[in-house]
C-alpha cells in the first residue's frame, strides 16, 4: 500500500474542525437542494471528508458505471431504503470532496455577496481561514480599488441567465493582492431561503498575467529597438496598402506613423519608386522571399539607397496576404562607397599614369597619358597641353577633342605672365560670365566650351606651360578636383622634365650605338677588303663602303700616277652617266675639291659649292651637271707617308660631314690605303708567280696522285720540299699520315664521298712536315677516271697558304686590338661627357655669383653716392639758394662763401672723380701699373691708411697680366678695409726666385681658424684672375696676426696660357680698340670678367 502523505491527512481535520465549527448556524437557515433530495449536513456528521473518501466515490462511479453499461452475466439487485440512504449519503460525501479538493478556487455567495460556502485552494488563495471567510462579505477580500467592480460583477450575476466573468484583484491578509478571474453561474440546485446561491469560481491570474507582462515587456522592447533604431520595419497588404509602419520609415518619408497606416504604397512612392519595387513586391507575393540594394525614388522624400528584405506575410491558412518588409537606409553608405570608389578610381588613374610615364618611348607618349589621366579622372572628355616655345609662347602640344581653329585661335593665351612664381590654377566656370575679349568669347562658345580651367605646369621652380580641362556646360570646379589637377599636373611636369633627360641620354646612347655599329662596320668592311683577291673589286667595296658611312650621294676614288703626278678615276659610285668622265684625270692644278686636296696634303670640305673659291667655272658645270652641291676629298697615304690616292664624297644638297663620320672616314682611309698598297704588292707577286708558272708549269705547286685507298702513288717536287720528304719516303704513305689529326677526319670523309659519288673538293688543311712542323695548304682533289667511267685514283694540287694564314690570324689580333680601342674609346668619351656635365654646372654657379656680385656692388656704389657726393650737392645747393637770396634783398655777398661753394663743388668733382676711378680702371698696362696701384693706395676714401712698397727686382710686360693684377691688388685692399681693422695696409711688390710676386699685407684682426676664406665670391675672382695669368693665389694668416693676399706668377710665362677650365688665358685674348679685351670663344668667360671688374 501507498504510504499517506501527512499533509494530506492534516488538511481535512482542519477542514473538518472548521467544518464543526462553522456548524453552528441560525437555525431557520437551511440550503436546499433541488435537483432530487435535501443535503442535509447534519446527517453527514459522523462521515469525514478524506482523500480515501474522494477515492470511493470514483471508485464507486466507475463500478455503477460499469454496472450499468451492463456487466453481461450479472443484474443489480433492487436497493433497500436503507441502502438507497447511505449511497445518498456516500454520493453527497463524494460531492463535498470534490468541491472542497477542486484544484481552483470555489466559494457560493449570495446576492448580497455573502460567502456561504468555500473550498480548500480559495482558501489558500484569500490567506484565511474558513471560520474566518464563511458568512463574510466577499467583498472584503476585494482590493479597494476594485470593490466598484465587484458590486458590478454582482448586479450582473443578479440579472444575467448565464456565466458572468470579470477580471479584478483580491486581497490577502498581509495586504498582498493578486489578479484573478471570477466567473459565477447563479444556480437553480442551491438555495438559500429560497433565494438562489452563485456558485462562482476564481482563477488565479497571476502566472498569465506575469506572462502578460512579460510579453508586454518584450513587445515594448521590440517597438523601442524598431523605433529607436534606423531599422526600418513595414507590413503592407496584397492591396499595396500599409498596415503597419514603423517610426524610422515614417520620419524617411516624411510623416507619422499612424498617417501611413492604411494608405496606398503607390501614394508616398510615386510611380517612378512603384515601377522600381513592383518587380519584388511580385515576387513576394508570389512566395518568394527577396531582397534587394539599389536607389528607390520617393515622390516628395526625394531618392533613398535603401537595402531591403520581403518576407510573405500568411493567415492562419497559409494564404498570402501581404508581405513584411525590412529595410535599412543604406544612402550614408553608397555615397561614402562613392567617394571610395571615386578615390580609388582617381588612384588608378594616376598609377596608370605613373606606369605609362614609366614604360614611355617619347614626349609623345607622356602627353598621351597625361591626357587619358586627366580625362578619366576628373570627368571631362576634352582636355589640352600647352608649353612654352623658344619664343616664350604657349603652343599646343598636344590635345583631345579640339579643333583646328580653335587652337589656332587661343594659342599664345595664358592667364600668367611668363616667369611667373608660384602660380595658381584659373578656373571659369561659365564661359558667358567671364570677362574674355568678344572673339575670344566667341571661339570658345563655337567650341561648345562653357566651363575651362587652366592648370600650370611648373619646371625647376619656372612656368613651363600649363594643361586644360573643358566642359561642354557650366561647371564649378571644387578643391578636390583642383587638388586632383594639381597633383596630375606635378606629376606631367616631372614627366616632362624626366623624359628629356631620358631623351637626351637615349640620343647619347644612339649616339654611342652609331659609333660602336660603324665600328663593327669597318670590322666588317675590312674583313671583307681583306679576303677579296681582285683589286678592282677592292676599289669598288671601298667607294661603296664609305658612300655608305657618310651617308653620300656619289663617290669617287682615285690613285696617284707617281709618273705624272696626276690623279687616275678608279671607281666611283652614284653619278650620272657620263658626268664623271670629266674627272678621269685630275691635275695638281685643277679647280676640284680633290685637287685643292692633293695640293694641301690635306682634307678639304666644302659645305657649299656656289660659296667655294677655289672651284673653278668648268669644274663648277661639271658639279652643276652630275646635281653635286657639297663635296669632300680625303687624301690616302701609306704607311711611309707617300699619297698614293684620294677618296671623294659629293652631295647633291648642302651637306657638311660630322666629326663622327669623319672620324670613321679616316679609319676606313687608313686601311684602304693600307690594302691599296698591299693588293699592289700581292698583284705584283701573282703576275710574278703566274709567269713562273708558265715558264715551270706547275712547279711552285704541290702535286700529288693517290688511289681509291688514299694512299699516294705519285709526288711531284714541289709537294716533297713542302713537306721535307724525299720522294721515294712520300710514296705509300696515305693521306692520313702526313695530315694534322685534327683535319685528317674531316680530308678522309671528304675523300671517300668522292670515290664513292665522283665529287670533287677543296679545303684547307694542316699538313704535317717530316720535321713535325706545320703546313697550311690549300687542297684541290679531283677524281681520275678509267675507261669505263670507274673512279681509280684521285689527282690533289695543293698550295701553300701558312702565309696567308698567319695573315689572316694578325688581321684576327688587329681586329680585337681595334674593338679594345673602340671601347676603351667609349670609355673615355663617357668619362669626358661626365666632365663636361659638371663643368657646365660649375660655370652656372659662377654666372649666378657674378650677377649677386654686380647687384651688391650697386647697391654699394648707389649707397655711396647717396652718402657721398648728394650730400655734398645738397650743401651746395643751400649755400647757393643762400647767396641767391642776399642777392635778391640787395645785401653785401661775402667773398668766402663764394670760395666755400667752389671748394665744395671741388669736392664733389674730385669724389666723382675718386668712384668713377673705383668702378673701373681702362688704362692699367705693364707701364701704368706701378702709377695704378700708387693712385690706389693713396686714395682718400681708406678708412686705414695703405702704402706702397715695389722692389727693385720687380718687372712685368705682359699688359693683360698687369690689368689682372690690379684688380687683384684692388679686391684685396677693398677687402682689409671693411673686414680687417688693421692700423695699416701695405701693397708689396717684387720677385721671389723665380716668381713675381704681389701681395697685400694687413695688421688687423686676420680671419677666424673655422672660416674657410676659399668659399668666398673674391677669393674664386681673384684665384681665376690669377690663374688667367698662369700664376697661383694664397691667402694666409700670419701668426703675428693680420691676414696676407699673394699673387705668384711665372717670370717668363708665355704670352699664350689656357685657364683651368680650358679657355684661353688673358695673355692668348686678341686686343680691340681703346685697350678692351674680349675673349676668343667663350660668353661665360666675358661674364667672369665684367663680374671680375665690377668686384
Amino acid at each position: 500500500m501507498k504510504e499517506r502523505n501527512p499533509m494530506a491527512a492534516k488538511q481535512p481535520m482542519q477542514r473538518n474542525n472548521s467544518r464543526g465549527a462553522n456548524r453552528k448556524r441560525s437555525p431557520g437557515r437551511k440550503i436546499v437542494a433541488r435537483a432530487g433530495a435535501r443535503i442535509n449536513r447534519s446527517a453527514m456528521k459522523g462521515t469525514k471528508a478524506t482523500p480515501e473518501a474522494a477515492n470511493r466515490l470514483f471508485s464507486h462511479r466507475a463500478n455503477g458505471a460499469n454496472g450499468r453499461n451492463g456487466a453481461p452475466s450479472k443484474s443489480v439487485p433492487p436497493l433497500t431504503f436503507q441502502q438507497s440512504r447511505i449511497a445518498l449519503e456516500q454520493a453527497n460525501q463524494r460531492y463535498i470532496d470534490l468541491f472542497d479538493f477542486a484544484p481552483i478556487g470555489y466559494v457560493t455567495f449570495d446576492r448580497v455577496g455573502r460567502i456561504e460556502e468555500i473550498n480548500f485552494e480559495a482558501i489558500r488563495l484569500l490567506d484565511r481561514s474558513r471560520r474566518q471567510l464563511v458568512g463574510l462579505t466577499f467583498a472584503i477580500c476585494v482590493a479597494a480599488e476594485n470593490v466598484d467592480r465587484f458590486l458590478v460583477h454582482l448586479s450582473e450575476c443578479r440579472s444575467s441567465k448565464g456565466p458572468v466573468l470579470t477580471e479584478l484583484r483580491l486581497r490577502r491578509m498581509n495586504g498582498e493582492t493578486f489578479p484573478v478571474l471570477l466567473s459565477s453561474t447563479a444556480t437553480s440546485a442551491l438555495m438559500k431561503d429560497g433565494a438562489r446561491l452563485y456558485q462562482t469560481a476564481i482563477i488565479d491570474l497571476t502566472q498569465r498575467k506575469r506572462s502578460e507582462q512579460a510579453l508586454r515587456e518584450k513587445e515594448a522592447e521590440l517597438e523601442l529597438i524598431v523605433t529607436q533604431t534606423p531599422f526600418m520595419l513595414t507590413r503592407c497588404s496584397r492591396d499595396l496598402r500599409y498596415r503597419y509602419v514603423s517610426r524610422a520609415y515614417a520620419k524617411m518619408v516624411g510623416q507619422r506613423p499612424e498617417q501611413l497606416a492604411g494608405k496606398s504604397i503607390a501614394e508616398i512612392l510615386g510611380p517612378e519608386g512603384m515601377a522600381a519595387i513592383r518587380p519584388y513586391i511580385e515576387r513576394v507575393l508570389s512566395g518568394e522571399t527577396v531582397s534587394y540594394e539599389m536607389l528607390v525614388p520617393f515622390k516628395e522624400a526625394g531618392a533613398h539607397y535603401l537595402s531591403a528584405a520581403y518576407v510573405p506575410d500568411k493567415n492562419e491558412r497559409g494564404e498570402i496576404v501581404g508581405w513584411f518588409a525590412s529595410m535599412s537606409d543604406i544612402s550614408e553608405r553608397k555615397r561614402a562607397e562613392e567617394k571610395i570608389a571615386e578615390a580609388a578610381r582617381q588612384q588608378a588613374s594616376l598609377y596608370r599614369l605613373a606606369q605609362s610615364w614609366q614604360n614611355a618611348k617619347s614626349l609623345d607618349d607622356v602627353y598621351a597619358a597625361a591626357l587619358d589621366a586627366i580625362t578619366s579622372a576628373l570627368h571631362t572628355d576634352r582636355a589640352s597641353i600647352l608649353l612654352y616655345d623658344g619664343e616664350q609662347v604657349m603652343r599646343f602640344v598636344a590635345w583631345r577633342g579640339l579643333s583646328a581653329k580653335y587652337r589656332k585661335a587661343v594659342e599664345g593665351h595664358s592667364p600668367w605672365k611668363p616667369g611667373t612664381k608660384n602660380p595658381q590654377p584659373v578656373c571659369i566656370s561659365d564661359v558667358n560670365h567671364a570677362e574674355l575679349p568678344k572673339s575670344l568669347k566667341a571661339v570658345i562658345r563655337a567650341e561648345e566650351i562653357r566651363g575651362a580651367a587652366f592648370i600650370p605646369l611648373v619646371i625647376e621652380g619656372k612656368l613651363a606651360g600649363k594643361f586644360m580641362m573643358y566642359h561642354r556646360v557650366p561647371h564649378l570646379f571644387t578643391d578636390a578636383e583642383l587638388d586632383l589637377a594639381m597633383t596630375i599636373a606635378r606629376q606631367l611636369a616631372q614627366a616632362i622634365e624626366h623624359e628629356k633627360d631620358q631623351e637626351a641620354l637615349r640620343e647619347r646612347e644612339r649616339e654611342l650605338a652609331r659609333e660602336l655599329q660603324d665600328q663593327k662596320q669597318l670590322q666588317k668592311i675590312s674583313s671583307q677588303l681583306i679576303t677579296q683577291q681582285k683589286i678592282e673589286t677592292i676599289y669598288t667595296q671601298i667607294v661603296e663602303a664609305t658612300a655608305t658611312l657618310l651617308r653620300s650621294d656619289c663617290c669617287s676614288m682615285q690613285m696617284v700616277l707617281p709618273k705624272t703626278g696626276e690623279l687616275l678615276l678608279l671607281a666611283q659610285k652614284g653619278f650620272v652617266p657620263g658626268s664623271a668622265n670629266g674627272w678621269q684625270r685630275i691635275t695638281r692644278n685643277g679647280g676640284t675639291s680633290c685637287a685643292e686636296a692633293f695640293r694641301r696634303g690635306e682634307r678639304v670640305i666644302v659645305p657649299d659649292l656656289q660659296r667655294c673659291r677655289f672651284v673653278k667655272e668648268n669644274d663648277l658645270i661639271l658639279y652643276r651637271k652630275s646635281g653635286i652641291r657639297s663635296v669632300q676629298s680625303t687624301p690616302l697615304f701609306s704607311r711611309a707617308g707617300e699619297l698614293v690616292g684620294m677618296i671623294s664624297n659629293h652631295w647633291r644638297n648642302v651637306h657638311e660631314p660630322s666629326k663622327r663620320e669623319l672620324r670613321l672616314l679616316d679609319v676606313l682611309a687608313r686601311q684602304a690605303a693600307d690594302l691599296i698598297e698591299s693588293k699592289r704588292a700581292d698583284d705584283e707577286v701573282r703576275e710574278s708567280e703566274a709567269r713562273m708558272r708558265a715558264t715551270v708549269e706547275q712547279a711552285t705547286a704541290g702535286v700529288a696522285r693517290s688511289d681509291v685507298d688514299g694512299r699516294i702513288i705519285f709526288a711531284n717536287q714541289k709537294l716533297c720540299e713542302m713537306l721535307g720528304y724525299a720522294e721515294s719516303e712520300l710514296i705509300g704513305k696515305t693521306i692520313g699520315d702526313v695530315t694534322h689529326p685534327d683535319d685528317s677526319k674531316e680530308n678522309i670523309g671528304l675523300f671517300r664521298q668522292l670515290v664513292r659519288d665522283g665529287k670533287p673538293f677543296e679545303m684547307e688543311k694542316r699538313y704535317v712536315r717530316k720535321d713535325g712542323s706545320i703546313l697550311w695548304g690549300h687542297v684541290s682533289v679531283s677524281p681520275v677516271r678509267d675507261a669505263t667511267g670507274k673512279i681509280q685514283s684521285a689527282v690533289a694540287v695543293a698550295v701553300d697558304v701558312t702565309a696567308r694564314k698567319e695573315a689572316e690570324a694578325e688581321l684576327q689580333r688587329s681586329n680585337e686590338l681595334l674593338e679594345r680601342r673602340v671601347r676603351e674609346r667609349t670609355r673615355e668619351l663617357r668619362t669626358t661627357n661626365a666632365q663636361l656635365e659638371s663643368e657646365i654646372q660649375r660655370r652656372k654657379g659662377l654666372e649666378g655669383e657674378i650677377l649677386s656680385v654686380s647687384d651688391r656692388e650697386q647697391q654699394r656704389l648707389g649707397q655711396e653716392l647717396h652718402d657721398g657726393l648728394c650730400q655734398h650737392l645738397t650743401a651746395v645747393a643751400f649755400m647757393t639758394r643762400s647767396i641767391a637770396l642776399r642777392l635778391r634783398d640787395h645785401r653785401v655777398i661775402d667773398a668766402a662763401d663764394i670760395e666755400k661753394v667752389a671748394e665744395l663743388v671741388n669736392t664733389a668733382a674730385v669724389d666723382t672723380r675718386n668712384l668713377s676711378r673705383a668702378l673701373h680702371r681702362v688704362d692699367v698696362d705693364a707701364a701704368g701699373l706701378i702709377v695704378a696701384l700708387q693712385d690706389l693706395v693713396d686714395r682718400e676714401i681708406w678708412r686705414t691708411p695703405c702704402r706702397l712698397e715695389v722692389k727693385p727686382s720687380f718687372q712685368i710686360n705682359d699688359d693683360a697680366a698687369a690689368a689682372h693684377l690690379y684688380r687683384i691688388a684692388r679686391e684685396a685692399v677693398i677687402n682689409a678695409n671693411k673686414h680687417a681693422k688693421a692700423r695699416q695696409i701695405v701693397v708689396r711688390l717684387e720677385r721671389v726666385r723665380k716668381e713675381m710676386m704681389l701681395r697685400v699685407i694687413d695688421d688687423g684682426v686676420g680671419f677666424p681658424k673655422d672660416l674657410n676664406p676659399q668659399q668666398g665670391l673674391g677669393f674664386h675672382i681673384m684665384n681665376y684672375r690669377a690663374q688667367l695669368i698662369g700664376g697661383r693665389l694664397e691667402i694666409d694668416s700670419p701668426q703675428t696676426g693680420g691676414t696676407r693676399v699673394s699673387c705668384y706668377w711665372p717670370v717668363d710665362e708665355p704670352r699664350s696660357r689656357k685657364s683651368p677650365n680650358g679657355h684661353p688665358s688673358a695673355a692668348g685674348m686678341r686686343k680691340c680698340s681703346k685697350s678692351r679685351v674680349f675673349p676668343s670663344d667663350s660668353t661665360l668667360q666675358h661674364l667672369a670678367r665684367q663680374g671680375a671688374a665690377n668686384a
